[in-house]
């Protein structure tokens, strides 16, 4: 009789963790999704001089430019992979709707 008694605490403490797993992956990962937007700073919170200061300070710099609009933002050439280059962009911020910054782009091949 021990062995059946066994197998059913076994299968109810197994659906026990099952039930709070699984909600509690759900939970952890909405979680990680929300810390990982409120991390980027948001330029449309920031004026154009202090969007333009965070890249400097930083060199290369993700900043989230809108609800779902992230990007990365660099400094220079240097900060982009050998096969990139750099390109000027525009980003809305607190102050104007387009504050020019810098991002990496895939060279163009025809181009030599």
């Amino acid at each position: 009789m021990s062995g059946k008694n066994t197998k059913k605490q076994l299968s109810m403490a197994f659906c026990a963790l099952r039930a709070c797993l699984i909600p509690g992956l759900v939970v952890t990962s909405v979680q990680m999704a929300d810390a990982q937007t409120r991390r980027q700073p948001d330029t449309t919170k920031l004026t154009c001089s202090q969007t333009q200061e965070l890249v400097a300070k930083f060199g290369a710099l993700n900043l989230k430019s809108g609800p779902y609009k992230f990007d990365r933002y660099v400094t220079n050439r240097n900060k982009c992979y050998a096969n990139e280059s750099v390109r000027t962009t525009y980003v809305p911020t607190l102050d104007t709707p387009r504050c020019s910054v810098q991002v990496c782009v895939e060279r163009d091949r025809n181009r030599r």
